[in-house]
């Protein structure tokens, strides 16, 4: 095939999974990471080598097992029953980042143009619902164009943002970490653990579509270096006033509006595609357990747009929640899916001593 992927395909597929509102406005750097204050820079650094880890390990799994299926690359020594069980958990978890994302998008609308929270959601996953319909392929050619971008954009507005001038804002509410997440490395592990159940599934499939298996593990790995520089950058950003990093649902666009209105507006754009970005890799996963068929494209319609019904909860509110608990929930998959690499590595590793 002339579309196979390559090193830096395979990495920016993997950061456009984790990039989302949650990441990109800063919300979730400062949540697991900032309000550790000095800290924050360890769990940052532990989360840096999980990245890695992880990423490489989905997709060694992956190509070993020569599949994408959540519950195949989870649960170890090929027990098929456990596997679907768990494959269709996964899809009702990830499903749940729509509403995630639908969120954003309505604190997005509201904060940057002062509309209704609905409108914003309501845009994002009907884009959702249009990208995911055109399966992989297409979401696979909105990140290699998307994603470089994004990347770039965020990386230049954290630098200006630590280089500028930033007068204090006073402290409103006392900073403290969320209950669920009360010290810095069980913040990186839950922050990892949440991240994990959603880029299962898109990692999984880029590792089958990349043009080695060599190149499916390094572009991981790849992609979680690039992950942890910006969330490092980000949080040096956020730092510059810890108050109003803590009093916003999306910090990093409340920075932008006081570095000036084309940056705003810049960051603004950069922001938004990042919600996409991240509801439509997660969304696709969700849909891949889903049955082929005449129904299917109904049921993607109709789910999408329970979730943004779902998500006029509040992003700040689900961040500080739903996050976490998902983050414990990824605790046991992740353990399991270690479990499972550990077996076939062995497994690997034993048949190539035999040669």
């Amino acid at each position: 095939m002339n579309n196979k992927l390559n090193w830096f395909s395979v990495a920016f597929m993997y950061v456009g999974a984790i990039i989302g509102a949650g990441f990109a406005s800063g919300r979730e750097i400062w949540q697991f990471f900032g309000v550790f204050r000095e800290k924050a820079i360890w769990g940052i650094g532990l989360a840096a080598v999980l990245l890695v880890l992880l990423g490489m390990m989905i997709s060694y799994i992956a190509g070993s097992l020569n599949t994408c299926d959540m519950g195949k690359i989870v649960v170890p020594f090929g027990n098929k029953k456990a596997g679907d069980v768990m494959g269709y958990f996964m899809a009702f978890i990830i499903y749940t980042v729509i509403i995630t994302m639908s969120s954003a998008g309505g604190a997005f609308a509201y904060e940057q143009f002062g509309i209704s929270k609905a409108i914003g959601g309501l845009v994002i996953v009907l884009m959702v619902i249009f990208t995911v319909l055109g399966n992989f392929d297409r979401v696979s050619k909105v990140f290699r164009i998307v994603m470089p971008l994004l990347f770039i954009v965020i990386i230049a507005a954290s630098i200006l943002v630590i280089l500028n001038p930033i007068e204090q804002t006073a402290a409103v509410e006392p900073i403290k970490p969320s209950p669920m997440a009360p010290n810095f490395i069980f913040a990186a592990l839950v922050y990892i653990a949440y991240n994990s159940i959603g880029t299962i599934p898109i990692i999984a499939e880029t590792a089958l579509k990349a043009n080695s298996k060599k190149t499916a593990i390094l572009g991981s790995g790849l992609g979680g270096l690039l992950l942890a520089a910006m969330a490092m950058l980000l949080m040096f950003a956020l730092a510059k006033d810890p108050a109003f990093s803590n009093s916003l649902s999306l910090p990093m666009l409340g920075f932008s509006m006081r570095l000036g209105k084309t940056f705003n507006l810049i960051y603004a754009v950069v922001l938004f595609f990042a919600i996409y970005s991240a509801a439509t890799s997660t969304f696709y996963g969700y849909s891949t357990k889903l049955k082929p068929g005449k129904h299917k494209p109904y049921i993607i319609v109709i789910t999408a747009l329970l979730g943004f019904v779902c998500g006029l909860l509040g992003f700040k509110r689900i961040v500080s929640y739903i996050f976490p608990i998902e983050g414990y929930i990824g605790f046991v998959i992740l353990i399991m899916m270690i479990i499972n690499f550990i077996y076939i590595f062995g497994k690997e590793k034993k048949i190539f001593n035999g040669r």
